[in-house]
């Protein structure tokens, strides 16, 4: 099945076999791009990179990251405590129930995020 993302392209379409996954040396030349847009390439051992390569550059690609999504989040006012138990169980219930991964939690500026930027987490 087929997914239309983005409007049909001017011209004739790419045949799909030029589009395939790329190679570590391919991936490693798209640091400048991650770099220039200021974030790192992702975890190969989580994520691919489906790509086509014309005389021997990446032209296009697309980065498929296999991450857990945790959200939304919501702790009522005055029960802020129980902010780090959430987590935590949530950690344990994750590692019972699939394999190591990264999570997400988006949390909106305020509280949440200020209790998670001091439980240590990235933002």
């Amino acid at each position: 099945m087929a997914l239309d993302l983005l409007p049909p392209p001017n011209g004739d379409p790419a045949p799909d076999s030029s589009v395939r996954i790329l190679t570590e040396a391919e991936i490693a030349t798209l640091e400048p791009t991650f770099a220039e847009h200021g974030v790192l390439l992702p975890d190969p051992s989580s994520s691919f990179i489906v790509g086509s390569v014309d005389q021997g550059q990446v032209v296009a690609f697309l980065v498929v990251q296999l991450r857990i999504h945790a959200e939304p989040m919501w702790i009522k006012p005055g029960h802020q405590s129980l902010f780090s138990s959430l987590v935590h169980v949530t950690e344990k219930l994750l590692a019972e129930r699939a394999a190591p991964c990264d999570v997400f939690l988006f949390a909106p500026a305020g509280k949440v995020s200020t209790l998670a930027e001091k439980a240590g987490m990235r933002l």
